[in-house]
């Protein structure tokens, strides 16, 4: 297991991936996290890292345009290098159908987006800490 894990964030939204961002500078682990904008841009990013470790965890916006985060977590589980590697939904809302496919697809959770700084605070620790193998989500989160 690595020390300091790489967590690989695909979000399309700037205010969003802003705001995690300072989230992530607060918490002291900003330089473990990778930033995207959408799933082929992640598809893109992992298929390069031939020479360094893989992400331990990918969170994936549900609505991103040219992939969804479905769509991308399907490729992900299909991918013999990246199936292994641990995938969160992170979506504006809880739609249970779109949350059981994702389940059913491998995501390990489907984690609803915060309504406050200091929530969303409290996820991207439980991210880092689910990177390092120390936190696991509730399925129904």
């Amino acid at each position: 297991m690595q020390t300091h894990p790489q967590i690989l964030i695909a979000d399309d939204d700037p205010e969003d991936v802003f705001i995690m961002e300072m989230m992530c500078k607060e918490l002291s682990f900003s330089e473990h996290i990778h930033f995207v904008q959408d799933g082929v841009t992640a598809l893109e990013y992992l298929d390069k890292l031939t020479e360094k470790p893989l992400p331990a965890l990918i969170v994936l916006d549900l609505n991103m345009p040219r992939l969804t985060g479905t769509q991308t977590l399907e490729l992900l589980k299909q991918h013999a290098r990246y199936h292994s590697i641990r995938v969160i939904i992170y979506s504006t809302f809880l739609n249970e159908i779109q949350k059981q496919q994702c389940i059913n697809l491998g995501a390990e959770a489907f984690v609803i987006k915060p309504d406050t700084y200091e929530e969303g605070l409290e996820i991207m620790q439980q991210f880092h800490d689910c990177s390092l193998g120390n936190y696991s989500f509730p399925i129904a989160s």
